[in-house]
C-alpha cells in the first residue's frame, strides 16, 4: 500500500459507469423448460442480511502535500438583502395620451410597507447553488477551502477551481474508507488521484432528501477502486437531475409508507461476472405495508425488505387486494438476489429487486393459506380466468389471489404453482417491463410439495 498520496493528476470525479436502466432489458419471457427449483435462499440477500451497512476501516495511503495557503473555509452565504422594490408603473388605459383624453388620473398609491420577506434563505438564482447545509462539515464529502477544514488525519481538500463546488473533503484509499457516526457512509472511488483511490460520500437520502447529496453534487453509480465488480451511488460534482425513479418515489410518498431509500447499487452474479445486477431506486421497506406485514418464512417476525421502489409500490397494490381477504401477513422466500434464472445465463428479475416469491398468507384470526399445503392444481383456466370447482376454501382463495395479481396488473409476471416444479411451493411475481404473463402449464406434470389433495 502506498504511503504517499500522489497529487499530480487530480480531476473531478468523472469517467462514470454508464449504465442503462435495465430493470426489464436483461431477461426473456419465462420459458416452459424452466424446471429447476429457485436458487438457494442462503445465497439471497434478503431481509436477513444487511447490505453494506458497515464498511471496514480505512486502508488509505498517507498524504504528503504542501500547504496550499488558501483562506479559511468559506462561510455559507448569508441571506441576501431584499431586492429593491420596482418602480411603480400604472396600468395603461385606453385613450391615454389621445386628443380627447382628460387629465391623467393619479397613480394608485404604492403600499406603505414592502411585503414581508419569506423566512429562511432566499431561493437560489438560476445557475446559483442552494445554500450549503453544513451537514457533513469536516468529514469526507463535506465542504472545504483547504486541508485543515477536513477534520481527520491525512485529509485532502479537493478545491472548487478543480471542479468541486465549495470544495470536497477526501482521503487517499486503496479499497475502503473510514466511516464516522452520524455521517454518511463513504466509498473508495477511482479517477481522482494518479495512483490511488479517493474517498467520497455515498448518497444519503435521509440526510439530503431527494438528491441524496450536497448542493452542486449528484448521485451517480461508481465502481470501487481496486474492486470494480462492486459499484455504489456516490456524490459527484454536477447538477441533480429529475429521473423516472423520482416519480416512483413520489407515488410511494403518497402511500405514507415507511422506508429507507438507499443509494444505487450494482452487483454481479458469482457464476456470471459479466452480467450486471442493477437495482433502480433501491430501498429497505418496513412492515406493515398498507396494513399487511411481509415476513421471511424462516423468521419469527417481519423485518425490512430490500427491493426497488417499483416493487415497493407493487406490494402496496397487492396489500389492498389481500385486505379484502382479511390477510394481515405474507410469508415470502426472498426479494433481491443477484443471480441468473436456474438453468440459464439470463438474469432473474430478483437481480433488479423487481421480484418476490410468496409462500403463504395469514389472516387476522391466524388462518393460513399455504401454497404447499392448499394449492389445488389444474383448476384455473388461464386464458379466461374461470376456475374451480375447489375442494377447499383455502384452495379457492389462493387461486383467486394468483389470478387477481395478474388480471389487475399488480405484477407483470405471475408464475403459479401450476407453472413448473421450480414454482410448486410459491408464487413468483415480478415487474418485468412491458409483459403481462401468468404462468400456468409449463409442461410439468409432477409436484414437489406434499400434494395433500392427491391432484
Amino acid at each position: 500500500m502506498s504511503t504517499t498520496l500522489p497529487i499530480p493528476r487530480r480531476r473531478p470525479l468523472v469517467g462514470l459507469v454508464c449504465i442503462a436502466l435495465m430493470t426489464g432489458a436483461c431477461a426473456d419471457p419465462p420459458q416452459p423448460s424452466l424446471r429447476s427449483p429457485i436458487g438457494d435462499p442462503a445465497r439471497q440477500i434478503s431481509d436477513a442480511q444487511p447490505l453494506d451497512r458497515d464498511i471496514p476501516a480505512s486502508d488509505s495511503g498517507a498524504k504528503q502535500r504542501a500547504d496550499q495557503g488558501l483562506p479559511d473555509r468559506a462561510v455559507p452565504p448569508e441571506d441576501r438583502p431584499p431586492e429593491d422594490l420596482p418602480e411603480f408603473v400604472p396600468d395603461a388605459r385606453p385613450g391615454d395620451g389621445g386628443p380627447d383624453a382628460g387629465p391623467p388620473e393619479p397613480p394608485a398609491e404604492p403600499p406603505e410597507e414592502p411585503p414581508e420577506e419569506p423566512e429562511g434563505p432566499p431561493p437560489a438564482e438560476p445557475g446559483e447553488l442552494d445554500p450549503e447545509p453544513g451537514l457533513t462539515a469536516g468529514w469526507i464529502g463535506g465542504p472545504c477551502a483547504d486541508d485543515a477544514d477536513c477534520d481527520y488525519a491525512e485529509a485532502v481538500c479537493l478545491h472548487e477551481d478543480e471542479g468541486y463546488p465549495r470544495g470536497h473533503c477526501s482521503l487517499g484509499c486503496e479499497r475502503f474508507c473510514p466511516d464516522r457516526d452520524g455521517m454518511p457512509v463513504t466509498f473508495c472511488v477511482d479517477d481522482v488521484f494518479a495512483d490511488t483511490g479517493a474517498c467520497a460520500q455515498r448518497c444519503d437520502f435521509d440526510l439530503f432528501g431527494a438528491t441524496g447529496c450536497r448542493p452542486g453534487y449528484r448521485c451517480e453509480l461508481q465502481e470501487r477502486f481496486n474492486a470494480p465488480e462492486l459499484a455504489r451511488g456516490v456524490c459527484l460534482p454536477g447538477a441533480a437531475e429529475i429521473t423516472p425513479i423520482d416519480a416512483c418515489f413520489a407515488e410511494l410518498e403518497g402511500r405514507a409508507m415507511s422506508y429507507d431509500r438507499r443509494e444505487p447499487r450494482l452487483d454481479h452474479p458469482a457464476d456470471h461476472p459479466e452480467l450486471e445486477c442493477l437495482v433502480d431506486g433501491p430501498l429497505w421497506l418496513d412492515s406493515p405495508v398498507e396494513g399487511v406485514s411481509f415476513r421471511y418464512v424462516t423468521h419469527d417476525a417481519s423485518r425490512p425488505v430490500f427491493a426497488s421502489c417499483h416493487l415497493a409500490n407493487g406490494l402496496a397494490r397487492l396489500a389492498a387486494v389481500l385486505r379484502e381477504y382479511d390477510i394481515v401477513e405474507v410469508g415470502h422466500i426472498g426479494t433481491y438476489n443477484c443471480r441468473t434464472i436456474a438453468g440459464t445465463d439470463r438474469l432473474s428479475q430478483h437481480s433488479h429487486g423487481l421480484a418476490i416469491d410468496i409462500r403463504w398468507f395469514v389472516t387476522s384470526d391466524g388462518t393460513m393459506y399455504d401454497v404447499v399445503e392448499h394449492w389445488e392444481h389444474g383448476l384455473i383456466d388461464f386464458e379466461t380466468g374461470e376456475m374451480g370447482p375447489f375442494r377447499t376454501e383455502a384452495g379457492r382463495i389462493l387461486a383467486e389471489i394468483g389470478w387477481r395479481m395478474h388480471s389487475q396488473r399488480i405484477f407483470n409476471t405471475v408464475l403459479t404453482p401450476d407453472y413448473n416444479a421450480g414454482h410448486d411451493n410459491h408464487f413468483h411475481v415480478d415487474l418485468y417491463p412491458g409483459r403481462q404473463f401468468i404462468g400456468a402449464d409449463g409442461g410439468w406434470s409432477g409436484h414437489i410439495g406434499p400434494n395433500t389433495h392427491g391432484d
